[in-house]
C-alpha cells in the first residue's frame, strides 16, 4: 500500500490484509441456517390438527446448498385435501428468510399402522390399515360404495388392495369391468388389476353362468 504525503515524500506500509466490497457487483452471501427455515415454517399449520408441520414432525431431507433451500413434507395420508396450499404456503415462508433464493418443496405421504384393540398391530404383513364395508341387508350400495372409496384412495397415491367376499353376489369385478379368473404362483393367489386397484374375488372361482353349491351353511 502507498500513501503520499506532501511533494516527493513517499510513505510505505506492508499490508497484511486489504479487502472491499462493491455490494452493487459482488452482493454479500449470507449463510442460511437450519434454524431459521423451520422457525419460518412454524407459520404453516395443519387445520385438522391445529399444530404448525414442525413440531408435528411433517418437515423431513432439509439440505441447505448455499441460498437453495429443500425438503419433503411427509403427511399422514396422500389424500389430504390442503397438501397443495401447505406446499404454497411453506415456499412462500422459507422465502422470507434472509439469503434463501430458491425453495423446492416435495410431498410424501406415510399413512400411521392402525393399532387393534389390544394394542396389537393388524396381523396382515404390509397392510397397515383395514377398511371393512358391510351392512346386514341387500342392495343398500355396499358394492357401490366399497368400489369408490378404494379408487379415490388409489388416486390419491394410496396402495389399495380390495377383497370382494361376497359370496352371494360378489359384484364388484363387473362394476370394475372385470372378467378375469383366479390364477396362483403356485403358493398365493395373485390379485387382478385394474384402475391401480389389486382385486380378488369370489366370482374369480367360476365362469359367469356357472353353478355353486357351497358345503355347511352360509352365514
Amino acid at each position: 500500500m502507498v500513501a503520499r504525503f506532501g511533494a516527493g515524500s513517499v510513505i510505505r506500509a506492508k499490508c497484511t490484509s486489504l479487502f472491499w466490497a462493491d455490494e452493487s457487483r459482488y452482493p454479500l452471501i449470507m449463510a442460511v441456517e437450519q434454524a431459521a427455515v423451520l422457525d419460518a415454517l412454524k407459520v404453516v399449520r395443519d387445520p385438522d390438527l391445529n399444530r404448525d408441520i414442525v413440531s408435528l414432525g411433517f418437515i423431513k431431507n432439509l439440505t441447505i446448498d448455499g441460498g437453495r433451500v429443500g425438503f419433503t413434507i411427509e403427511l399422514t395420508t396422500p389424500a389430504c385435501p390442503v397438501k397443495d396450499q401447505m406446499r404454497d404456503q411453506s415456499r412462500a415462508a422459507v422465502l422470507q428468510v434472509p439469503g434463501v433464493s430458491s425453495v423446492d418443496v416435495q410431498m410424501s405421504a406415510r399413512v400411521r399402522e392402525a393399532v387393534g384393540g389390544d394394542g396389537a398391530r393388524q396381523p396382515l404383513p404390509g397392510v397397515k390399515n383395514i377398511i371393512a364395508i358391510g351392512a346386514g341387508k341387500g342392495g343398500v350400495g355396499k358394492t357401490t360404495l366399497a368400489v369408490n372409496l378404494a379408487i379415490a384412495l388409489a388416486k390419491c397415491g394410496s396402495k389399495v388392495g380390495m377383497i370382494d367376499g361376497d359370496i352371494y353376489g360378489p359384484n364388484v369385478p363387473i362394476m370394475l369391468g372385470m372378467k378375469e379368473q383366479l390364477i396362483t404362483d403356485g403358493q398365493k393367489i395373485v390379485p387382478a388389476e385394474k384402475y391401480g386397484l389389486q382385486v380378488i374375488s369370489m366370482a374369480f372361482l367360476t365362469g359367469d353362468d356357472a353353478p355353486i353349491i357351497w358345503r355347511g351353511p352360509m352365514l
